[in-house]
């Protein structure tokens, strides 16, 4: 008898092309712990009858909903491809090839048309989610560490082995493997940068963070459900989650000194800036730009004992209804909303 165990577990995930089919999957994913579960509303019998006990439950809908997170790897392509560039492509809803630089960008888009089939590899069976769409997006990292990327998704479905209807790709989950050792993107090749928007961010612009957290979320709907027609086949299952609500992107960060109050400044003028993070290793790159941000709520500064005063900063990204030329991917392709990422990794073709 199997016994489930983590480190012997894999997970991997294939882009779909119709909503609620899986895929084969074709792309590693480098994963420390996950949370996605199927959970089934169960509606309980309460009548009375003249007896007191319990009379029983009756399955009713599913909601497919959790979270992964991976260490950040970069993106490769020999033997089977890594492909963590794929939930960038999942949450933004668009992507390009910056051929001539080297990149992949990955834009923003209004609706969110992008789902996945996900496995994993759990010894005792495989676990399959059917159509998995990004809700959230998180980057983060800290002084001397490494990133993560974390999501949060929302199923149609999930399947385990031995169920009725399992796609038999999902023994691919085990076939994949990579030919490389892949790098994790690590915290000492991290550039942080915010300024004014007169002018193009420089080295003068550079701030000292000792952590930062990137969450965008999607806003869609969570699992909805409603009588079956030729589109939706199945009451028991959400409905295809759509966009609900503005999409938010918010970047926190926290200072290694206080030393000075131009953050405090800048929120009390309401000054409108730009901040991008920035990342090389090698031949390598990631950059995560924002074109218009603003200082938000209650930057702090308090004095918690005898140790250094460290400075915690929330910043909230904003649609520029003008694009400024001060910021764009280094193509020159202007930023269309409020943040755009480009990447150059061992992928070739964008996610």
């Amino acid at each position: 008898m199997s016994t489930g165990q983590g480190v012997a577990s894999r997970c991997a995930l294939g882009k779909e092309s119709s909503f609620g089919t899986a895929v084969a999957v074709t792309d590693i994913v480098p994963f420390s712990s996950e949370s996605i579960n199927r959970a089934i509303q169960q509606l309980e019998k309460q009548y009375l009858d003249g007896t007191v006990g319990r009379k029983g439950l009756k399955n009713s809908v599913v909601s497919v909903l959790g979270g992964l997170e991976c260490e950040f790897i970069w993106d490769e392509e020999s033997g089977d491809p890594i492909g963590l560039e794929n939930f960038l492509r999942g949450f933004f809803g668009a992507s390009a090839r910056d051929a001539g630089n080297g990149l992949n960008q990955y834009k923003t888009a209004n609706a969110v048309d992008d789902f996945y089939t996900i496995c994993f590899n759990k010894q005792v069976s495989n676990w399959e989610i059917v159509s998995a769409k990004i809700n959230t997006l998180t980057i983060a990292g800290e002084s001397a560490g490494k990133f993560t990327l974390a999501v949060e998704i929302i199923g149609y479905d999930l399947l385990r082995t031995g169920d009725g209807g399992i796609t038999n790709a999902i023994a691919a989950v085990t076939g994949l493997s990579n030919t490389d050792d892949p790098a994790a993107m690590v915290y000492d090749d991290l550039v942080f940068r915010i300024g004014d928007q007169a002018n193009s961010l420089a080295a003068g612009d550079q701030y000292k963070i000792d952590s930062f957290e990137l969450v965008c979320n999607n806003n869609l709907t969570e699992p909805e459900f409603s009588t079956i027609d030729s589109g939706h086949t199945d009451s028991l299952l959400t409905l295809e989650p759509v966009r609900n609500g503005q999409r938010e992107v918010d970047l926190k960060i926290t200072l290694p000194r206080y030393d000075s109050d131009q953050i405090f400044t800048w929120l009390n003028n309401g000054t409108a800036l730009q901040a991008d993070l920035k990342v090389a290793s090698g031949s390598y790159e990631f950059n995560m730009l924002l074109p218009n941000v603003k200082i938000v709520g209650d930057p702090t500064a308090n004095i918690g004992g005898a140790e250094l005063i460290k400075p915690e900063i929330n910043i909230q990204a904003h649609r520029l209804a003008a694009k400024h030329a001060y910021m764009t991917y280094q193509d020159s392709d202007t930023i269309d909303d409020e943040i755009g990422i480009e990447a150059k990794s061992g992928r070739t073709t964008q996610a």
